[in-house]
């Protein structure tokens, strides 16, 4: 069990491996929610979020010399690595076929989710925010009204299959660690030790829990699902939302307590990654192609609302999806008798059709159907040795208008 009291007594710096993320879809867009255990979801190496707010010099002209700084606006993008976990456990397709926050990411990205049978995910306007909770040991960052850009999706022959998903957001809060020997209880205010006021200088809005000297017990005013929302910061003085604290004296012969950043107490996730070493691809007309690599790139490219007057971060409904969106197709394979034939087909531009199926086709399963695509014509390069790799690239596009079905991603 995490201990907040020895994590922030360590002299050691943070570490990278103490990573962890929840994703919770929000119910006012830009209003932080926080998440529960099962809002926890494994990533790989290389994901987070980056917030910078950058500043110019003035252009007012008194000398070589700068004079005042000017702020811009807040910048905030996040990347999420994946694997796709899917539970080949389960008996009938279910919503429970994939993580919650793994749900919620799903539907920010293509719009539509369908519960009739498992999860099926199809193209239309998204039009939700989800927050966001970096967890790590020194500090956590909370991310608000975040929502997906694009996805790529990754089918490698020699590799695992992995989905990597980048979006924009409002804006972060950072969340530390502090401690205190004070007398809390009456009122709404947390009088931290010397200094590390500074643990929450610019965290007006985050989420904190109170936790007991023993540094794993969470008090009475924030048990196990329940947060507290600093609502002022004032040199080492916290004040937080909510009732009067009752559960929070750090004078006592207990010894200190430590307000911590919210994260939720037993995190629990679906790991059971499908790899692809059980998989298939079909194509129009072809059978048995061995799929060298196969990418689908998703892509929503939503307008950002930065321009808003008085606000100093993405403000309004924090993306308008004014944009096409974009199923991009990739596949490579050896060209052969059959792939010739594929080839000189779409020399007559004639629409082929795709399925991909991640996992074993008569159990829990991700089935992607790609009814249209339009192939470019590649050029084919003969290598001086081996086989003769050739790459297909291509948009998908809907069956009719208003069909909305380029792809559909259907766990079941």
């Amino acid at each position: 069990m995490k201990n907040y009291a020895s994590i922030y007594n360590s002299t050691n710096v943070a570490i990278a491996l103490e990573q962890s993320f929840y994703i919770k879809e929000e119910t006012t867009r830009g209003e932080l929610i926080i998440p529960t255990d099962a809002d926890f979801f494994f990533t790989l190496a290389g994901g987070g979020v980056e917030m910078t707010q950058p500043q110019i010099s003035s252009p007012h002209r008194s000398g070589r010399h700068h004079t005042t700084p000017i702020r811009q606006k807040k910048e905030t993008s996040w990347t999420l690595p994946t694997y796709f976990n899917i539970d080949t456990a389960l008996g009938a397709a279910s919503t429970a076929e994939i993580d919650p926050a793994l749900r919620v990411l799903w539907k920010s990205l293509m719009g539509k989710e369908d519960t009739t049978l498992g999860l099926k995910y199809t193209p239309t306007t998204p039009d939700i925010t989800f927050s966001m909770f970096e967890v790590g040991d020194k500090f956590a960052k909370q991310t608000r009204g975040s929502f997906v850009q694009s996805a790529t999706l990754n089918f490698a022959g020699d590799g695992e299959a992995n989905a990597e998903w980048t979006g924009n957001a409002k804006d972060v809060i950072y969340v530390g660690i502090g401690k205190s020997v004070t007398n809390n209880d009456g009122g709404n205010t947390i009088t931290l030790a010397a200094g590390d006021g500074g643990q929450f200088k610019k965290a007006i809005g985050g989420k904190v829990m109170i936790i007991e000297a023993d540094g794993t017990t969470r008090s009475a005013d924030t048990p196990s699902g329940a947060a507290r929302t600093i609502a002022n910061v004032v040199g080492d003085v916290i004040t937080l939302d909510g009732a009067v604290l009752a559960d929070a004296d750090g004078s006592g012969l207990g010894g200190p307590i430590y307000l911590a950043y919210y994260e939720p107490a037993n995190p629990t996730a679906i790991n059971d990654p499908q790899t692809g070493l059980v998989a298939t691809f079909n194509i129009t007309g072809l059978s048995g192609v061995c799929l060298r690599n196969g990418s689908l790139t998703l892509t929503n490219d939503h307008e950002l609302i930065n321009y808003c007057w008085g606000h100093d971060a993405l403000g309004g409904q924090m993306f308008v999806p004014g944009t096409r969106f974009m199923a991009g197709v990739s596949v490579e394979a050896n060209m052969d008798k059959q792939l010739f034939k594929f080839f000189n087909n779409l020399q007559s531009f004639e629409a082929q059709e795709l399925q991909f199926i991640l996992g074993d086709a008569a159990g829990r399963r991700l089935q992607i159907d790609i009814p249209k695509v339009f192939f470019e014509v590649p050029s084919i390069t003969v290598p001086e040795t081996g086989s003769i790799p050739t790459t297909f690239t291509g948009t998908a596009y809907q069956t009719a208008l208003g069909a909305e079905d380029e792809i559909s991603c259907h766990f079941k």
